[in-house]
């Protein structure tokens, strides 16, 4: 086999093994790209905003800031992490279902909780 098609060969391995590590680490095929955006939660009537870097904020009305965190999806949870009341809180809810325009999620306590797309 000549150069070139030694290094076709390598770099189609290369190609296929990235595609499948990409594969194993989002078995469910979503990724937090999904879920960033502007949302109205079941839960509150404040918008909730998720940020691309991994924050969220909770909006008043008025466009000031109720409450954040930080936020992350990792295998099948969206992971919040909040201030109150001078203690940081954590959160895991299952992902149940997403589209385009919704996703809901099951709570610690049984409940689901849905988010509608605002923007």
């Amino acid at each position: 086999m000549s150069g070139v098609g030694r290094r076709r060969v390598v770099g189609g391995a290369v190609l296929g093994l990235a595609l499948v590590l990409v594969g194993c680490s989002r078995p469910d095929g979503l990724g937090p790209e999904r879920f960033v955006g502007r949302w109205k939660s079941s839960r509150s009537t404040a918008p909730i905003v998720l940020d691309a870097n991994g924050e969220w904020t909770l909006v008043r009305e008025d466009g000031s800031v109720r409450q954040y965190g930080v936020w992350q999806y990792r295998d099948g949870q969206i992971l919040w992490s909040f201030k109150e009341d001078g203690r940081v809180g954590h959160d895991a809810n299952t992902v149940l279902a997403v589209s385009a325009r919704r996703f809901a999620l099951r709570e610690g306590d049984g409940t689901v909780t849905t988010f509608d797309r605002l923007d």
